[in-house]
């Protein structure tokens, strides 16, 4: 479904991202983890067009997408919910989720209100809330219609990026069982989390993401219980 290969991104003369290769199948959730600084957002933004690759490629399928605008990139069906929800405030929740379809307004104009209905449908406390103005939802609720706005879009893969930040615990808990929802649908999601444990738990595998360079990979249950990943990640303290 999605291939990356050899990729290299910098940022002005600073190398953030170091021959990075990762895939990600068709219905998986694949996250991937690292502190902060690692360069998990850069790899997002390349991959979805916002940052342009000083080397390296990217497949959608067959297609490759390294060289496309991020308009384009949409257009093919990678779609990025950005790290702090990044909501319209002072749009309402129903426009908000209309313009994650603005690409395919005109061509599929009579099906985008019946995917609205699909979405309020997954997402149950902004259902009755469609005039409320995006501003005033709560943290959760912005990071439910931020993923749901992601969803209008019909993603072939859908990059998140940090959807736990900042949220309660109780919060993550039920936003990541909506990705578990999202998987069995048939819905296919690459993630970068920082709360290692949260995401190896819902992941089918995973990326350990160490200064622009990829420094683990494999399962997720199984990192979950390596014990350099517990040390790094999880808080764990090894014994002699």
């Amino acid at each position: 479904m999605l291939k990356v290969v050899q990729l290299d991104t910098y940022h002005g003369r600073i190398r953030v991202l170091k021959n990075i290769s990762l895939h990600v199948e068709k219905g998986e959730i694949v996250t991937i983890v690292g502190a902060n600084g690692a360069g998990k957002s850069t790899l997002l933004g390349t991959i979805a067009g916002v940052y342009k690759p000083k080397s390296g490629r990217i497949f959608l399928g067959t297609k490759q997408t390294s060289c496309l605008p991020a308009e384009k990139v949409v257009k093919d069906g990678i779609i990025l919910v950005p790290e702090r929800r990044e909501v319209f405030d002072s749009l309402s929740v129903l426009d908000n989720l209309r313009l994650g379809a603005f690409h395919r307004y005109y061509t599929d104009k009579k099906t985008i209100e019946g995917d609205i209905e699909k979405i309020l449908a997954l997402f149950p406390p902004l259902a009755g809330r469609e005039k409320q103005l995006a501003g005033t939802l709560s943290g959760g609720e912005q990071q439910m219609l931020a993923i749901g706005r992601g969803l209008m879009a019909n993603p072939k893969v859908l990059l998140l990026d940090e959807p736990s930040l900042g949220l309660a615990p109780l919060v993550v808990k039920e936003i990541f069982e909506i990705l578990l929802s999202l998987r069995k649908q048939g819905t296919t999601i690459l993630m970068v989390e920082q709360n290692a444990k949260a995401a190896l738990k819902v992941a089918d595998r995973a990326y350990i993401l160490e200064r622009g360079v990829i420094s683990h990979a494999g399962m997720a249950r199984e990192l979950l219980q390596d014990s350099r990943v517990q040390s790094a990640y999880l808080g764990a303290r090894l014994h002699a």
